[in-house]
């Protein structure tokens, strides 16, 4: 069992963008749904703007943490910060971007993707969990568990429900173990992977 309580985390800064963006990437590397939109050739290059943008967006909401070693990050919206309010679909819409991430090949998934995470975002409040990842030799460290733990506690103290998706079966148990239920499935259009939606309950304090 992972000890999550020893991890040390700090919200991430600016300057820690860079070096962030090529963590996820490298713990996304295989990841179906990047798979799926990210252009076929210079993945890599791809995944690291793609994600600097994530990131980017998500700063000025205190939602990008990491541990203190660096190895592992999440990409977390509290509440009054929903994804479709600007942000990072305001600058994949934008044709040169959709250029240097999907390709002329992929702009149509590219543009799938942002449409249906709009529509499956619940309408409800709650913290939405949109990324997170470790370089492959620190999992099992505890490093992920941490971060999901501490943005859990703050949404139980919040009395705010939690939501993710995830297009790996093989995710699912590991988010049951916070308290995650599938609550439905979202199929992406042209020939795209399944998302797994899964929500979390407040827990009483």
């Amino acid at each position: 069992m992972e000890d999550a309580a020893l991890t040390d985390i700090r919200a991430a800064r600016p300057d820690d963008i860079d070096a962030l963006a090529a963590l996820l990437t490298r713990a996304f590397d295989e990841d179906p749904v990047l798979d799926w939109f990210l252009r076929p050739w210079s993945r890599r290059r791809a995944a690291h703007l793609f994600f600097a943008q994530v990131l980017a967006d998500g700063l000025p909401h205190g939602g990008v943490r990491l541990d203190a070693a660096g190895t592992a990050c999440a990409v977390w919206l509290p509440p009054d910060t929903p994804p479709a309010a600007g942000g990072i679909g305001a600058v994949l819409r934008s044709y040169i971007w959709m250029l240097r991430v999907a390709s002329p090949f992929h702009i149509s998934r590219l543009k799938a993707i942002i449409r249906v995470s709009e529509e499956i975002y619940p309408p409800e409040a709650c913290y939405y969990l949109s990324f997170i990842g470790s370089v492959p030799e620190a999992r099992g460290s505890g490093s992920a568990s941490a971060l999901i733990g501490e943005m859990l506690s703050l949404a139980d103290d919040a009395g705010m429900p939690a939501f993710l998706e995830t297009a790996d079966p093989a995710n699912i148990a590991y988010y049951q173990r916070f308290g995650f239920k599938v609550t439905g499935q979202a199929r992406l259009p042209l020939g795209g992977p399944t998302l797994n939606l899964m929500w979390r309950e407040a827990r009483p304090r």
